[in-house]
């Protein structure tokens, strides 16, 4: 998981991200995915749990990633979002290309 816009991150012994949230305001990351192939891929993206958003009057289901994306020499990126409300939550988000998967665990704070 990549941190351009520096929200306050690290990585802890066991490899967990551990995050800080806007108070506010949705706070956006980037999923980085590597294929080592010079063909143009597609990776799936998920999470494990299904996360909802409410504006008060309605509330629907809130992909957290991007669910897809296609590479360009072997790497391909997805976007993720966390919203305030998730402040407490543990979010693990799993990358699939054929028949490999891999995740990470995200600590939002």
């Amino acid at each position: 998981m990549l941190n351009e816009r520096s929200y306050p991150m690290s990585i802890d012994e066991n490899g967990d991200y551990h995050i800080q949230v806007s108070k506010t305001d949705q706070s956006i990351f980037k999923m980085k995915g590597t294929t080592y192939s010079n063909q143009t891929e597609k990776i799936t993206w998920r999470t494990k749990d299904t996360y909802y958003w409410s504006d008060g009057m309605r509330t629907d289901v809130y992909p957290i990633v991007n669910p897809s994306s296609y590479t360009k020499d072997g790497v391909g990126y997805s976007m993720v979002g966390f919203l305030p409300e998730m402040k407490g939550k543990m979010v693990v988000i799993y990358g699939h290309y054929y028949d490999k998967v891999d995740s990470i665990r995200v600590y939002v704070e």
